[in-house]
């Protein structure tokens, strides 16, 4: 390898902003870690109300078949 290439320090890349940082752990500051919990918060309401949606969509067409041509 040739003598002059910089070599990088051993170090992680934030999962909220993507900045590198030595320290231990998966985020770079507590603020980043706020925002991906907020993030992933949104995210599993978002989730949660397409499935809800699903149940009573589904539930409503159980009922109309049922009722059915009588």
């Amino acid at each position: 390898m040739p003598e002059d290439i910089e070599r990088i320090p051993q170090h992680r890349h934030c999962l909220a902003c993507g900045n590198a940082f030595a320290k231990e752990g998966k985020y770079c500051s507590d603020s980043c870690l706020e925002t991906k919990k907020s993030e992933l918060l949104k995210k599993k309401r978002k989730y949660l109300m397409i499935e809800a949606v699903f149940i009573v969509v589904t539930m409503g067409l159980i009922v109309l078949w049922m009722m059915g041509p009588q």
